[in-house]
């Protein structure tokens, strides 16, 4: 592939440029200054196009059995790719995972929610926009919307955007790495959420999970749970659009509507936020940070969804091998990227979380950076985790 030699040259200059230190960003978090330079990184720009699956996409689903691959001795399991057999088990399914509008949601709608929007009931995919005084919509910046991968405007490949999907751009206050190797689950809560928990819980490992508001609704009794055994819970978008082809009104009830679940089921208000796809530009941050969240990426991506769809010939090998290279390479630092919305997913986060990583310390973002876990948290009410 070929580069252009002006966007190469950036990439030198500003390769050369050491990252701010944790406490530096820290301490002026919030503030918009022009003197923190964008930092490119891994510079292979289609790599983050199609990463972070959504759950309601359609996949095909191998339909392999994870807890028949251990890894045994600390070893791969051998697993053959492209073997004839696991062409006879692939079944077609309207969507995988499931929808999660499929199911009812069963968080009541909080009275505090009515007085504010109006409403009496969670919405569908599609969350109504309900205007925030402290949105200063002259505070956004002004640059293009894109559809996901589709970054030919060269403003996108640029500093001026420092597009994460398009460019592999960090900002300053983008939290992207980790002292320690340490796994992340997006696209929860789901019920097999509880198997993680399970296999975390033997290790007294905290993970950071990322987490949908559609499924926050439906499943708050596993939000709950999974708060509880003191895992961090993040902010993943209310129901996993890729932000940079909306509006800042559709970013803006992308991200509230989120917090409004996470507020109605664990009592806070979440400081992380992982943007669906990696998508995420200089005018998504501007309207994030009013919220005074910080976005989280990561520096690998374990493509554990491609499993779902049989034609990508990815499987549970070939993850184990690149977590066990990324390890290697890394010396041991840094983010993975895992789902926890499906069963086949998560029994590969365990085996990386009990063969690979082999129990050792993992951090939690905040963790990974000096910072809080949440913005702010309230009391609880005594009924709190009754259902779970």
């Amino acid at each position: 592939m070929k580069f252009n030699p002006f966007l190469l040259l950036i990439y030198h200059l500003l390769s050369i440029v050491s990252t701010l230190s944790t406490q530096s960003y820290s301490k002026r978090f919030g503030s918009r200054l022009s003197a923190f330079t964008p930092k490119l990184f891994n510079f292979h720009p289609n790599e983050h196009q199609t990463t972070s699956s959504s759950p309601l996409d359609s996949f095909k689903l191998l339909n392999t059995n994870s807890d028949d691959l251990p890894i045994e001795n600390k070893q791969i399991p051998n697993i053959d790719n492209h073997s004839k057999d696991n062409t006879n088990a692939i079944i077609q399914l309207n969507e995988m995972p499931p929808s999660p509008m499929r199911f009812p949601p069963k968080l009541p709608f909080p009275q505090w929610l009515t007085d504010f929007t109006g409403l009496k009931e969670w919405p569908d995919l599609n969350p109504p926009y309900i205007p925030l005084d402290f949105i200063n919509f002259n505070k956004i910046d002004d640059l293009p919307l894109h559809q996901q991968a589709q970054c030919s405007n060269p403003i996108l490949r640029s500093p001026i955007a420092c597009s994460f999907d398009c460019f592999n751009c960090v900002e300053f206050d983008d939290v992207y790495t980790c002292s320690k190797i340490s796994q992340t689950f997006d696209d929860g809560p789901s019920p097999h959420t509880r198997k993680l928990l399970k296999a975390l819980k033997k290790t007294n490992t905290k993970t950071t999970l990322f987490t949908l508001g559609v499924n926050i609704v439906r499943f708050p009794e596993v939000y709950q749970e999974s708060m509880s055994q003191g895992h961090i819970m993040g902010s993943h978008t209310w129901s996993h659009k890729f932000l940079p082809s909306l509006t800042n009104q559709e970013i803006i009830a992308q991200i509230e509507w989120s917090i409004w679940a996470m507020n109605a089921t664990g009592y806070h208000l979440p400081k992380w936020f992982r943007p669906p796809y990696g998508g995420i530009d200089n005018r998504i941050r501007s309207i994030l940070r009013q919220f005074g969240m910080q976005s989280v990426l990561w520096d690998f991506d374990t493509f554990d969804w491609k499993m779902l769809d049989y034609s990508n010939n990815r499987n549970e090998q070939d993850i184990f091998k690149d977590v066990l290279n990324f390890k290697k390479t890394n010396q041991n630092k840094g983010l993975i990227l895992e789902h926890d919305a499906i069963l086949r997913t998560v029994d590969v986060g365990i085996e990386i979380l009990d063969h690979i990583l082999m129990g050792q310390e993992q951090l939690t973002v905040p963790k990974c950076v000096g910072g809080i876990d949440y913005i702010k948290t309230f009391e609880r009410p005594k009924h709190y985790l009754a259902t779970a």
